[in-house]
């Protein structure tokens, strides 16, 4: 590997486009409220998560791999899986949380639809049907309710991440070698984490999630090596040719359909679950396109007391907000009536909250300390 001296700045642009992701999720979260046919995943093949998991690849380089190189291997080993456990605690309490919401919204209103997956569809109508077997489900993550299942995904990626660092310590093209190859082989046999009581397995499959998270995790890397990924014109090209492809593509969903390719849907098709082909690809053309224009370069001014730059730096706690002001925006959406002027006002509403939310705990957070910019020389 280089031995170059890494960087272990803060790069703020991840932290806006992490708060970016989080909007766009609060606002497909409120179902079939007008604004949720502006984003991204009405223009092309790939939408918020996978840029989120990208974003959370990335994030990682500087926050682990820093300790893990210098030799704090054990340090590093066990601040990813206590991260890992923080996210299993708030992933249940929120799940707990929101099922609490829906049946008080259930009770307030009179309506037991509620709680039978015809007005809010979240899966859960096994957990009312069978509550004993369904909170075991809840509690072992074999039963994730829609809307509140990418946390369990991540879990899964940091306790991963150890086995991830020692890859990425021996080189980081046999990393993504034997991540391409997992991404496959899941994809190929259907391989995934087993649900409990239901049958199936876990939405967001973390055995072919990894790709996008290695990814990630190799694209910030580089950057702490200072060896950011270079421009091509041919490559700019493709991947803007790609992205217009795919908006061309999706209003007709024929990619779903289409036959002509002997895989299995899981890697040719549009699968979420298995991050298919398309879906892949897409979000990685539009990663580079938009970090190789113009708009990339601007996002350097973008500053870090930013609203959305706030809601990336407090990720967590702002998902987790979010996802429970989605699900009071859906209720009082159902109850008030849809129409752009009240979808408007919840949507607002919630984007306010989640952004004031977000510079509160700013607030409480302590001032770091100056550092050089990226890039600077250190005399002495």
């Amino acid at each position: 590997m280089n031995s170059a001296p890494a960087q272990s700045r803060r790069d703020h642009r991840v932290d806006f486009l992490r708060g970016l992701a989080l909007a766009i999720i609060f606002v497909n979260h409120v179902p079939g409220n007008f604004y949720e046919k502006l984003t991204p995943k009405n223009f092309g093949f790939s939408d918020a998560a996978e840029i989120f998991v990208i974003l959370a690849g990335f994030a990682s380089a500087y926050a682990y791999f820093s300790r893990f190189e210098r030799g704090e291997i054990w340090e590093a080993v066990c601040k990813a899986w206590r991260r890992a456990g923080v996210l299993y605690m708030s992933h249940v309490v929120t799940t707990v949380a929101a099922v609490a919401l829906l049946c008080f919204a259930s009770l307030y209103f009179m309506r037991p639809d509620y709680l039978s997956d015809t007005i809010v569809y979240m899966d859960i109508k096994p957990l009312m049907d069978d509550p004993m077997r369904g909170f075991i489900g809840l509690i072992t993550l074999g039963h994730q309710l829609g809307y509140f299942n990418i946390l369990p995904m991540y879990m899964g990626l940091l306790v991963m991440l150890p086995a991830i660092m020692v890859l990425a310590r021996l080189s980081l093209r046999l990393l993504l070698a034997v991540s391409v190859t997992l991404w496959f082989a899941t994809a190929l046999f259907a391989i995934d984490v087993p649900n409990y009581p239901m049958p199936g397995g876990w939405f967001f499959n973390p055995l072919a999630w990894q790709l996008l998270f290695v990814i990630g995790f190799v694209l910030g890397q580089r950057q702490r090596e200072a060896q950011p990924m270079p421009f091509s014109r041919l490559l700019y090209g493709l991947c803007v040719l790609y992205l217009l492809f795919a908006y061309w593509w999706v209003p007709f969903d024929w990619l779903i359909n289409f036959s002509g390719i002997d895989l299995p849907g899981r890697i040719w098709g549009f699968e979420k679950g298995y991050v298919a082909w398309p879906r892949l690809l897409h979000v990685l053309a539009l990663g580079y396109v938009v970090m190789m224009s113009p708009l990339g370069r601007l996002m350097h001014l973008i500053p870090k007391t930013n609203s959305l730059t706030a809601m990336g730096r407090h990720s967590l706690p702002v998902f987790c907000a979010g996802s429970l002001l989605s699900m009071t925006g859906a209720v009082i959406r159902y109850e008030w009536g849809g129409g752009i002027s009240h979808d408007t006002i919840i949507i607002a509403t919630g984007l306010a909250v989640m952004a004031i939310f977000a510079r509160i705990l700013d607030g409480r957070r302590p001032a770091p300390p100056k550092v050089l910019p990226i890039g600077h020389p250190v005399t002495t």
